[in-house]
């Protein structure tokens, strides 16, 4: 029998995963859909380099070949789903411990980066933890700024939602 680890569905590396994100990013407010997809690309990096944009747009996303893995032939889709309930549970635990807090009736959170544990957030930082870089820095720069919904918009060009009956 051969067991596999796959870090994607660790909650404790998602929890880390996250908080890296959140620092780097810096963003007052995130969306919940979008949180979800840059962790499946944080945990994935490899998948970067799939994303569907015209040509010429975000060339860089080529440096992203190297994290294919043969040993990682999975369907991207369904392992985000898969990730869900993970996801889920991270940012519950992300609101307990107050540094994500729900803004009413939305799908937004306010971030509160001040409220991250010092311990946690040093961890994050740190460059042993496992957590590609490349890829935060890769999103902050790129993807941030991409609605979530729409015609270009991150659901299509990760291809890991559905996003023909979003509404803009």
């Amino acid at each position: 029998m051969m067991l596999l680890y796959n870090k994607a569905l660790d909650a404790n590396h998602t929890l880390l995963r996250m908080i890296a994100l959140l620092v780097s990013w810096k963003a007052e407010t995130v969306e919940v859909e979008a949180l979800r997809l840059f962790d499946f690309l944080i945990a994935n990096p490899g998948h970067i380099q799939k994303l569907s944009v015209p040509k010429g747009k975000f060339v860089e996303k080529k440096e992203f070949k190297s994290y294919s893995n043969r040993y990682q032939n999975f369907d991207p889709k369904s392992l985000f789903n898969a990730m869900k309930e993970i996801h889920l549970l991270v940012i519950e635990r992300l609101v307990e411990i107050g540094i994500l807090k729900l803004e009413s009736k939305t799908s937004y959170y306010h971030v509160l980066l001040e409220n991250i544990p010092d311990g946690l957030k040093t961890l994050a930082e740190s460059n042993e933890n496992s957590i590609s870089v490349q890829a935060i820095d890769f999103i902050v720069a790129n993807l941030t700024k991409i609605s979530v919904t729409g015609s270009e918009g991150l659901k299509k060009i990760t291809n890991l939602m559905d996003y023909k009956y979003d509404v803009n």
